[in-house]
């Protein structure tokens, strides 16, 4: 996972804010030593072990099955929302929620059509609760961020607009198995429903399975597997464990000793550049913006309609709000495709490189102090730093984390700051020595002397762009050059053709 650069002596202080990873700054020559707290794929299991992940699967039910998993998604969300109610009631009128005796109430009641899996749903919202709780007691303390209002107790899982459930089912570890039948499907036996549905998709991972998640997205079933990568089974759960492909994350060993140093930003997505070459490389995201901004009028689209058709009192508004939906779905999946092929991309360049350490710019608070529709909506920095440490930790690969702010504004050639020297977007000038500089590149050096690294001005750079079909080149190839093609002239015939000029 990234680690964070602190701040010399490699201390942070406890009373600090808490807020987004990172939160310290950091100075030349510093090594990480302080690794936060993992979220989503990566977070440690019940014993310790940090090397988790999730394999996302596409379900293709037949109808019948269609329909039972629809029955069970709703008892679920129903039970969901029946305890969170009834919590929230409590809470209202005396500042406290019986945990325990709500849980064994509604335990009971929905236990005959969901069996022990009820009792996960309600772990859930035990951990919702609780973590309500801490927030606001962070809040009160005023130790929570500037950006962060007062907390709110959990929601209920249901559409606004339509007053429908949300349709999500949690099943026990021990309580499903999955049965692959190649490297790209299989089936996942539900053991409490009967249900054994084909899924399509590739188990990447090995190891013990956790709590199954299967979410309704964009009218599609998904089912959300945690593996515990390396850890076998409780001897009363022998089908507990995940055949994949692989049984642990470090797939390859670094090549070398090479580092590289990383800026994120939007027209160019990577720039990279190192310390043991002039090569320099640039992944462009026009493409991702361009997807973005495809999908937002489709989005906008649909939203119109349906609202010109829910104030006028036409029912097929309902039609044209699943529209809506799927089209937020889809720029969600879209965006999310791009950027993990890049990072997929580049993880493995570096690697052919020989880099073994990577550091990375984090624009710390930019979102909250500076947030606009390029740095909330599309370009997703937090998550692309979270992935690509999750990629570079397959290859071996060490990921930093440093505040990049001032970066962009000094200068890698003399290390001045020129109020005047992004003369262009994309472009650098040094003020002293005149020499030009591509600006992300420029800011790709910064944090790279910000971590006590010099790194050659770069004079060559490979620039490419990120397709539906993976990362194009747009730099032509050593030994290719750009030539004006030639037609031959078609042989005369019997009707006495012209040759093309």
């Amino acid at each position: 996972m990234p680690r964070v650069v602190p701040p010399r002596g490699g201390s942070i202080s406890s009373d600090e804010l808490v807020g987004r990873s990172p939160t310290v700054s950091t100075t030349l020559g510093t090594q990480s030593s302080f690794t936060p707290k993992s979220k989503g794929r990566g977070r440690k299991s019940r014993n310790g072990n940090d090397e988790m992940r999730t394999v996302r699967l596409r379900l293709l039910p037949n109808g019948s099955q269609e329909r039972k998993l629809r029955r069970i998604a709703d008892a679920v969300a129903k039970l969901w929302n029946e305890l969170n109610y009834a919590r929230l009631v409590q809470y209202r009128v005396s500042g406290k929620v019986d945990f325990k005796g709500t849980g064994h109430e509604f335990y009971h009641r929905y236990k005959d059509g969901l069996g022990v899996n009820a009792g996960q749903v309600i772990n859930l919202n035990n951990w919702a609760w609780k973590s309500y709780f801490e927030l606001l007691r962070l809040y009160r303390q005023g130790r929570l961020p500037k950006f962060m209002g007062k907390p709110s107790p959990p929601g209920f899982w249901k559409d606004r607009l339509l007053g429908r459930r949300e349709l999500r089912i949690l099943v026990r570890n021990d309580r499903y198995y999955l049965e692959p039948t190649n490297g790209g499907e299989g089936y996942i036996v539900l053991k409490d429903w009967g249900l054994k549905i084909k899924y399509a998709g590739r188990v990447k991972w090995s190891g013990k399975q956790g709590v199954l998640v299967i979410k309704l997205e964009g009218n599609r079933w998904f089912a959300y597997v945690p593996i515990s990568i390396g850890e076998k089974p409780a001897r009363s759960n022998p089908r507990g464990y995940v055949k994949g492909i692989y049984e642990k994350i470090r797939i390859e060993e670094p090549r070398g000793g090479n580092k590289a140093f990383i800026d994120v930003g939007l027209n160019n997505l990577f720039a990279v550049v190192f310390n043991h070459t002039d090569t320099a490389i640039l992944i462009k995201g026009s493409s991702i913006k361009a997807e973005y901004y495809w999908w937002k009028r489709e989005v906008k689209t649909y939203q119109a309609i349906r609202d010109w058709l829910r104030n006028h009192g036409f029912e097929s508004w309902r039609r044209y709000h699943a529209f809506h939906l799927h089209a937020v779905y889809k720029q969600h999946e879209r965006l999310r495709h791009y950027y993990r092929t890049a990072i997929r991309f580049l993880a493995r360049i570096m690697h052919e490189m020989g880099v073994d350490e990577v550091f990375i710019g984090y624009p710390y608070m930019l979102s909250q102090n500076n947030g606009n529709e390029y740095n909330t909506n599309v370009w997703w920095f937090s998550k692309i730093i979270n992935w690509l440490g999750d990629v570079l930790e397959e290859y071996g690969i060490k990921l930093h984390v440093v505040n990049e702010y001032g970066t962009s504004k000094q200068c890698s050639i003399c290390n001045a700051n020129h109020e005047n020297g992004r003369i262009k977007r994309g472009l650098y000038v040094c003020e002293l020595t005149g020499i030009k500089i591509n600006a992300d590149l420029n800011a790709a050096r910064n944090i790279a002397k910000r971590v006590g690294y010099e790194t050659p001005i770069p004079t060559k750079i490979l620039s490419h762009i990120v397709t539906t079909n993976g990362v194009k080149p747009l730099t032509p190839m050593e030994g290719v050059t750009v030539e004006t093609p030639t037609v031959n002239p078609a042989p005369k015939g019997r009707g006495g053709g012209h040759p093309m000029p």
